[in-house]
């Protein structure tokens, strides 16, 4: 098999030509290379295509059809080799801490995944050498940037305490899960993690294992970021084992970048801040130019995220270490002793996050403004020409075990992370569902009856997936499943909404009571806020959030007449009458960016505006399953036998007909978007992958890798 060529000592030519990836021994591995998506220090890294008939065994079963392909440069190798380190432990090092993260069943979706490794021979300039390279998750974060950098930078005004809370909480949640299986990161920092999903629904997830230490490694790399690594960082030594570095490390870096994405800018203002790098000093959030309205007057908040900030990024170790005779020279004795865990971290910091949120989430609602950022949401303009709107229709294969078929999937009981991987309840089954794999969840049976009468799929409060029913709520964690504590009130649940955003359920009004409503409880906190009763007359039937509220649509107790009514944050609710009550039963709703709102009944949709209730035309007439937002802001409706996008008519938004599944095809119950195009799934797990002509405008235009990779 020819040679992959390179005359570019950074290999930016190495796609050239779509060359197949081999590995060590040359053998074709089924990837071809197709274009360069970034240069680091350590690596170059590249968008790869993967043909599944041709797949070998040096990718896992579980590989998407594209990859990003990360191939150390030769610069690297030699370098290494000098240090008496070969190149391809550096490799299986990295490999070996993201599959132990892999292993778990659903895997975090708060790591990139890790799908093989292997070594390449190149040609590099008429020289032959074999470059180590892993097979990741491509993370394409579209037009909002790809990394934890880009977005922060991007944010006009700071990030909002809302959407604070989500990317640090994820960030924790990632770092928790390696260290839960003794792998220590060691150059956390924000181009080292990467986003997936539109601003509103924004999923991080840490990247660049490449000096990481796993818990029975002898040796270690002596690389660092200054701005981000601990003092002990600095006693490292190529090829030795370093002491002082343990979990403590890691919340030395984590620290810096919560102050990083609530400040807006690098804590360390760069190589020259003697104050950070030398004394010790850990400058106030206050300093920071870039930091949101509800940080900057919540003083008090501030002043103990200084506190907590400041000892996780301390340059002095936690006692008993601090004492040591290398790591006393490190730190002033005044300095606070550092965390030596990130649950500690966690527990000291996710609080204060969580009430500044809160409290942000109610002063907004009371000003009449958004509470955190969110895409812009639009009607496609109509077309000059008149063209078929999918450039492309993949058909999807049904979901099997050995074989045989599952029993039908029903809507609402499948949820999408923004990455597209889901959780779906396939009758007693619990399927994960990643790209063109399905993985069963092990359920045990003390929960098989609890996954029998889920009637809810969602997305879990902070992570993972939960499982909603009548009378349980159990959260979907890696490898576990976790009973949550019921709101205080025994009617049964009748609606769950879980978003990434919003965790929240509706317990139905007491049966034969006239004067009973069901109730609306949000999880905040740790707990379930005070109930908003929801005097809709009917039951609840679909949820939607936004930023600025929910809206709550339903039926009357017949089932007949729809019913609808908005909840802001701040407790109040605005009930449609006219314009909704006359209609039949609402099935779906969607929140936009805005305070423009759809809901969804047979064969008409509403679109709802403060106070007006305003008709818009649909092109199919059946059944609503579920109505979503494209990574643009574009609506989407999904029925039993179509998919519909928004788009503007000569006198009124129109929902055009994007998909019709065939005649005798099972019925559609969900929809996803990732860079891929729109993921439509069927009663069997089945559907299609719809390509858009305008989907260019979803995909990301940054660099996936960092600097310093």
């Amino acid at each position: 098999m020819p040679l992959l060529r390179s005359q570019d000592v950074d290999l930016r030519d190495l796609a050239r030509g779509a060359p197949t990836l081999s590995d060590a021994w040359g053998s074709p591995t089924g990837a071809r290379l197709a274009r360069l998506l970034g240069v680091g220090g350590m690596s170059s890294v590249f968008l790869a295509e993967v043909d599944p008939g041709r797949r070998s065994s040096a990718l896992s079963p579980l590989c998407p059809p594209r990859i990003a392909v990360k191939v150390m440069k030769p610069a690297m190798v030699s370098d290494l080799m000098q240090e008496g380190i070969f190149a391809g432990q550096l490799a299986e090092r990295e490999a070996t801490a993201l599959s132990r993260i892999m292993d778990r069943t659903p895997p975090t979706e708060f790591v990139v995944g890790f799908y093989g490794m292997g070594e390449a021979p190149v040609d590099v300039r008429g020289r032959t050498v074999k470059l180590p390279w892993l097979a990741l998750e491509y993370v394409d974060g579209g037009p909002d940037g790809s990394s934890l950098a880009d977005r922060v930078t991007r944010a006009p005004d700071g990030c909002d305490p809302i959407r604070a809370l989500r990317l640090c909480r994820g960030i924790v949640e990632g770092v928790l899960a390696l260290h839960d299986e003794g792998i220590i990161h060691r150059d956390l920092k924000p181009d080292n993690v990467l986003i997936v999903g539109p601003i509103g629904d924004e999923t991080p997830k840490i990247a660049d294992c490449g000096i990481a230490r796993v818990a029975d490694a002898t040796y270690t790399i002596a690389a660092l970021t200054r701005e981000y690594a601990g003092t002990e960082q600095w006693l490292s030594r190529p090829g030795e084992k370093n002491p002082l570095i343990g979990p403590w490390t890691d919340v030395h870096a984590l620290a810096a970048v919560v102050w990083f994405v609530l400040g807006g800018e690098h804590w360390c203002r760069g190589p020259w801040d003697n104050g950070f790098l030398v004394t010790g000093e850990r400058r106030s959030l206050v300093t920071a130019p870039r930091l949101h309205p509800g940080f900057a007057t919540d003083r008090a908040t501030l002043t103990e995220l200084d506190r907590v900030l400041g000892k996780g990024a301390s340059p002095a170790l936690p006692e008993p270490l601090r004492n040591e005779e290398a790591a006393h020279a490190l730190a002033p004795r005044e300095a606070p002793s550092r965390f030596d865990s990130a649950r500690a971290f966690a527990d000291a910091l996710l609080p204060l996050l969580e009430s500044a949120a809160s409290r942000w989430k109610a002063r907004a609602a009371r000003e009449d403004r958004a509470t955190t950022a969110f895409r812009t949401t639009q009607a496609l303009a109509a077309p000059a020409v008149t063209l078929e709107p999918t450039a492309e229709i993949v058909e999807l294969q049904p979901v099997e075990i050995k074989g045989v078929l599952l029993p039908p999937l029903r809507p609402g009981n499948i949820a999408f992370q923004p990455d597209g991987r889901a959780l779906a309840r396939f009758g007693g089954r619990l399927m994960y569902l990643w790209g063109p794999r399905a993985l069963p969840i092990p359920v045990g049976p003390t929960d098989a009856p609890i996954v029998a009468a889920t009637t809810f799929v969602v997305r879990g409060p902070h992570a993972g997936f939960a499982l909603v029913g009548p009378s349980h709520v159990r959260l979907v964690r890696p490898g576990q499943i976790v009973p949550l504590v019921l709101p205080p009130r025994e009617c049964p649940i009748e609606a769950a909404l879980g978003d990434g955003q919003t965790f929240a359920v509706v317990t139905a009004a007491v049966e034969g009571d006239e004067d009973s409503l069901p109730e609306l409880w949000l999880w905040n906190d740790e707990a379930w806020s005070k109930p908003v009763a929801l005097p809709l007359s009917g039951h609840v039937i679909a949820l939607s959030s936004g930023p600025y509220g929910m809206l709550v649509v339903g039926a009357n107790a017949k089932g007949t007449r729809g019913r609808a009514l908005f909840a802001s944050y701040d407790g109040q609710t605005t009930v449609y009458a006219t314009g909704v009550q006359d209609k039949p039963a609402l099935f779906a709703a969607l929140c936009s960016g805005e305070r423009l709102a759809w809901a969804a009944g047979e064969g008409f949709v509403l679109g709802l505006d403060r106070g007006a209730v305003m008709p818009e035309e649909v092109e199919a007439k059946d059944r609503p399953v579920a109505m979503a937002l494209d990574p643009v802001g574009l609506p989407w409706l999904v029925t039993m036998s179509s998919v519909m996008r928004r788009q503007a008519g000569s006198t009124s938004p129109v929902w055009r007909t994007m998909y019709e599944k065939d005649a005798g095809a099972p019925p559609l119950v969900g929809i996803t978007f990732t860079h891929e195009g729109a993921r439509v799934m069927d009663a069997r797990g089945g559907g299609a992958n719809l390509v858009p002509r305008d989907i260019g405008s979803w995909q990301s235009t940054s660099a996936v890798l960092d600097q310093g990779a």
